[in-house]
């Protein structure tokens, strides 16, 4: 469902703004239902202009940090994201109110509907069937997301989305008639950075299509196991 809601955002999803915005906050629900869509789509977006730029860039919590922290702060990305928004609010508002007030308000239905949700699961003592069916797996999948949408391809990457945007993200290369149906190509994350208005199924086939070109800006390439490669060392494993 993270996919839906995040090919919707960029609108990627549809050419049409209302499918975009009305399938991308139904997926969303699945995801983060504590934390409106319009609310994660300024974070997101934000990552997008500013990866790896320190407090610029709201996902630098699950890329850097104690090894053993990680996995605990990717279950958590909903919480830290909502920190660093409410961070940002005092300087929007000053620019302009109407885009952050609705995002807060629409932020505030959700998170309202998701406690009242898990009060009376409380009350009805279901909450274990709530936690089995809908909580735990959440987390388990945002841990997921963590590891495979922040840490594999931004992690250990010093240059900013500014400085230079063939480095700021990587490919990962390697049993790919597995890892890209599995990890829904974000084996190829350096070309949703670049592109990120194409929707996920299309990175493979737009490196493809156009590997020279992206080879001659020295992207960041390592293999699934995580060894670095040059363009030339890239040229020479795919040979091999």
């Amino acid at each position: 469902m993270f996919m839906v809601a995040h090919d919707a955002l960029h609108h990627a999803l549809s050419s049409t703004s209302w499918v975009n915005s009305v399938v991308g906050r139904a997926a969303w629900l699945f995801v983060a239902p504590t934390f409106s869509l319009p609310s994660f789509s300024y974070v997101h977006l934000t990552h997008h202009r500013n990866a790896n730029d320190g407090e610029n860039d709201p996902d630098m919590f699950a890329t850097h940090g104690p090894a053993w922290q990680l996995p605990f702060r990717w279950a958590l990305m909903d919480v830290f994201y909502a920190v660093w928004y409410c961070r940002q609010l005092k300087r929007r508002l000053r620019h302009s109110r109407r885009r952050p007030l609705a995002e807060v308000a629409e932020t505030a239905v959700v998170f309202s509907v998701s406690i009242a949700g898990v009060c009376i699961a409380i009350a009805t003592e279901n909450f274990w069937i709530l936690a089995a069916a809908v909580l735990i797996p959440q987390r388990i999948g945002m841990v997921i997301l963590g590891w495979w949408f922040d840490w594999l391809p931004h992690h250990g990457l010093e240059q900013t989305q500014q400085e230079n945007r063939y480095r700021a993200t990587r490919n990962r290369v390697g049993m790919e008639q597995v890892l890209i149906p599995v990890m829904l190509s974000q084996t190829y994350h350096l070309v949703h950075h670049l592109h990120p208005w194409l929707p996920f199924y299309r990175y493979a086939q737009a490196w493809r299509g156009n590997e020279d070109a992206y080879l001659a800006h020295d992207p960041a390439i390592a293999t699934v196991f995580g060894r670095e490669l040059t363009p030339a060392e890239y040229r020479e494993w795919k040979a091999g």
